[in-house]
């Protein structure tokens, strides 16, 4: 790619470009590829160059295994032998695995006579560790930070890592590139590379910690070090009502605002906005005809932020064709007052839906048919007459670039199936499109069936229709 400047400054000697792209890292991009360096300088005393790079912390045992080889050089003519020397924290009870006894022996007359125990003092590192938050944190407000704080002696750190989850527990995340990433826990090996250190923690805003439920820990004490981490304390700061108010010889009362909901039903979907003008938590839940819908088991939802969005198809299935149904909402604030919104509607189909002159349903909101357009007998070399097809908006929101034609897949030969936007005259058109189509607005248009007199005979031809539209 080559980028192009102009300039009419003589001074100009140089430019530069910058450009943006998606959060990356070296380790990222260079992982698994050899990697050239190349040093430019003009001082001809030097005769070596050094390379600072910073790694995420590691022993010898994570890039070298159980097993090395070491090969040795010397131009010295006199060495006949060489020496490595090595100096690790080791002990032989590291290899032992599951429980051991100790046993030893003593002259001490004071333990014989059973007036002194005896005690056993063993310095030992912890093996690597996964702790999880098995419940969800009990929040009273909206969670403002996390603050963690570690323990570290002056020897060399252990490793210390947090994943985050919003769903229980069922998965989680960790924060790089100021934003959340999927994270599995369960891979140690990535948790200790890519689960958030103390600092990350420390400094997650605000508006990133909403709906957290649990946190995760990886703890790390390598046995080939003699290092140290331990976590000294973790604590939530929280915008809750609770021990904000004292009583003393004093009446006080305590104004709640009742929430609000701002909803809609069309296209048998329920859309719109929960809020509280306390700014507190808010929850809900929804009765079709009387019986629990949303959530199954007839509860309140939990308390979720305000203002909360609420979007839920309705499935037509659970729906009184024909009759009038009654959708209730109920609402609740985190004070416990409860409100409700209801919606009386007849049940019917929801999608593009196409009726006949008559008003019936041709098909269901999942293509089973309903009502065919019978032309009945078609005799070869006719046309038939043309009949009136209305297509009715009934997503529950506005449509564009509607797309009309025959499914070719299912064309007889000397057979075809002929499309027009006015009945009079019959223009034929392979497909038709139109433009905007609000919720509950239609639009008409005419089939007709022509035929040649070479058409081979079908006792029960099918011919089906496919329409397409994108979102407004």
């Amino acid at each position: 790619m080559d980028l192009c400047y102009y300039t009419d400054e003589q001074e100009r000697l140089e430019v530069s470009f910058n450009i943006e792209t998606e959060p990356f890292t070296l380790a990222e991009e260079w992982e698994d590829k050899k990697i050239k360096i190349i040093e430019y300088t003009d001082d001809p005393n030097q005769a070596e160059s050094t390379i600072t790079i910073e790694t995420e912390p590691f022993t010898l045992y994570d890039e070298l295994g159980e097993t090395v080889d070491v090969l040795y050089y010397t131009d010295d003519p006199a060495k006949t032998t060489a020496e490595l020397n090595f100096t690790a924290n080791y002990s032989p009870l590291d290899e032992l695995e599951g429980d051991f006894d100790v046993v030893t022996w003593t002259n001490d007359e004071e333990v014989i006579a059973g007036n002194r125990d005896m005690s056993l003092i063993y310095d030992a590192l912890p093996f690597e560790q996964m702790i999880v938050q098995p419940t969800d944190l009990v929040l009273y407000g909206d969670l403002k930070k996390l603050v963690a704080t570690k323990i570290v002696d002056s020897r060399t750190e252990g490793t210390l890592r947090f994943a985050a989850s919003f769903d229980s527990g069922l998965t989680w995340k960790t924060y790089r590139f100021d934003r959340w990433v999927s994270l599995d826990i369960q891979n140690t090996t990535l948790f200790k590379r890519k689960g958030m250190t103390v600092e990350t923690l420390n400094t997650i805003s605000q508006q990133d910690l909403a709906g957290l439920t649990r946190v995760a820990y990886y703890l790390d004490n390598s046995e080939h070090y003699e290092n140290n981490y331990a976590l000294d304390q973790m604590k939530m700061v929280v915008d809750a009502p609770r021990h904000t108010v004292e009583v003393q010889q004093m009446a006080l009362q305590i104004l709640n605002t009742m929430a609000t909901i701002n909803l809609t039903f069309s296209g048998n979907k329920l859309q719109g906005v929960l809020e509280d003008a306390d700014k507190g938590k808010v929850r809900y839940r929804v009765l079709l005809n009387g019986q629990s819908y949303y959530p199954a088991d007839g509860q309140f939802t939990r308390l979720l932020p305000s203002p909360f969005n609420i979007e839920i198809n309705v499935d037509e299935r659970k729906l009184i064709f024909g009759k009038e149904n009654l959708l209730r909402v109920e609402f609740q604030d985190y004070w416990g007052a409860v409100d409700s919104k209801e919606f009386s509607f007849i049940g019917t189909y929801s999608g593009l839906m196409f009726m006949d002159e008559s008003g019936d349903y041709l098909s269901d909101t999942f293509g089973g048919i309903l009502k065919q357009l019978d032309y009945e007998v078609i005799i070869a070399g006719q046309t038939t007459l043309t009949k009136k097809v209305k297509l009715i908006n009934q997503l529950g929101y506005a449509v564009d670039h509607v797309y009309l034609e025959m499914d070719k897949r299912l064309q007889t030969s000397g057979v075809e199936v002929q499309l027009s936007r006015q009945a009079d005259p019959f223009l034929p058109m392979d497909y038709l499109t139109y433009g905007l189509i609000k919720p509950e607005e239609s639009i008409d248009f005419y089939i007709r069936i022509a035929t040649d007199i070479h058409a081979k005979p079908d006792p029960n031809g099918i011919f089906e229709m496919i329409v397409k539209a994108d979102r407004v």
